[in-house]
């Protein structure tokens, strides 16, 4: 299986003042201080009654894949090679070990633990991913023991932070630090769409974004082989309305097995007319806009906390709607799908089961 992965954000929005709009702190305010909603931090105390020692704990005992996801998600931000593959390895078998503990099945599932380090420390010993075959005869210079021992000190590094953000998730120094990850990421999403839309009604096909990613597309397209016959297009946010707008205008030429929205607007941007193969309907309760001819099946995936992220069902003819919590609020919801192992496996076991409709059509 060949895995592509088509970076556009270079062709996308720019900010020729490196976001110097951002409010940066000092500024006299005009009124009483507002809140902010900094739910991604607000959220790691699981609860105001959890002790800043057992918060994972208490989490692990009451939903076994969230207290996963958290940790995993957490840990990933800071991840490079070698031990992202290894990091991504253990958070598949720690969601399986999850998943059967949220059942009652798993024995070795540590919810008895007296603390988060005990949780944790328990938690790894389960785990095989990056393991070494008997003891190795050297030292790997970066091979898979440097990625497990590299992967455990970023979980290690994302419990130390969830202890720490417990007693002071509140404060304004905390708001004001996690505003400005909120703030790029926002601005940059409305700058890429309204990047898209202009490039392609100036430049049509030959848009830098739209080339970028039917480059990709053809690209997979040409590698599909008799052992690997399908090709499978995850798209999450404005990415998903790129292929949509590709299969169903741009390049019609252009065909996928299975297409994956996450976290994505394409009815949303429907409903504002911003696509010409989906026209306004006579009849919204009866009409519904085709899917483009190159498009097996249709996979949407939405967090009902994500604002960002939009049904097809009620928009499309086919498409299937399926509703996913990333835990996060509304805020943080948009980023989070990726980072949490349960996802992955859901979203395999969907694969699955619609790559073998498509296979018996």
């Amino acid at each position: 299986m060949t895995v592509l992965n088509p970076y556009w954000g270079d062709v996308g929005a720019k900010f020729v003042w490196n976001h110097a709009s951002y409010p940066s702190h000092g500024v006299e305010s005009f009124g009483a201080d507002g809140s902010l909603d900094v739910t991604s931090l607000l959220e790691l105390s699981a609860g105001e009654g959890a002790r800043r020692n057992q918060v994972l704990t208490a989490l692990a005992r009451e939903a076994p894949s969230d207290a996963v996801d958290l940790l995993w998600m957490i840990a990933g931000t800071r991840a490079g090679e070698p031990e992202a593959q290894i990091l991504a390895g253990m958070g598949i078998e720690a969601a399986a070990l999850a998943e059967l503990a949220a059942s009652g099945q798993a024995i070795d599932w540590p919810a008895d633990a007296s603390d988060d380090e005990e949780f944790l420390s328990r938690l790894l010993e389960s785990l095989s991913a990056g393991r070494a075959n008997g003891p190795p005869s050297h030292e790997a210079f970066g091979g898979q023991r440097g990625g497990r021992r590299m992967a455990v000190l970023r979980l290690r590094e994302a419990l130390s932070r969830v202890t720490a953000a417990v007693p002071r998730a509140g404060s304004s120094a905390v708001r004001r630090a996690a505003r400005r990850p909120v703030h790029t990421a926002g601005t940059r999403f409305i700058g890429d769409v309204l990047a898209y839309f202009r490039q392609r009604e100036e430049q049509g096909d030959q848009a830098p974004i739209a080339q970028r990613v039917a480059s990709a597309l053809e690209e997979g397209l040409r590698l599909r082989t008799s052992a690997d016959p399908r090709l499978v297009v995850i798209a999450h946010s404005m990415g998903g309305n790129i292929v949509y707008d590709l299969l169903s205008h741009l390049r019609p030429d252009l065909e996928c097995d299975v297409l994956v929205t996450v976290g994505s607007q394409v009815g949303f941007m429907a409903e504002l007319g911003l696509f010409p193969a989906a026209p306004a309907p006579a009849d919204p309760d009866r009409d519904r806009a085709p899917i483009p001819d190159g498009l097996s099946r249709w996979i949407n995936i939405f967090d009902p906390n994500d604002p960002l992220s939009f049904v097809i069902s009620s928009i499309f003819a086919s498409g299937q709607d399926f509703s996913y919590s990333t835990g996060r609020g509304l805020m943080a919801a948009h980023g989070a799908y990726f980072r949490m192992p349960s996802f992955y496996r859901r979203l395999a076991e969907r694969l699955t089961a619609a790559l073998s409709m498509e296979s018996h059509d």
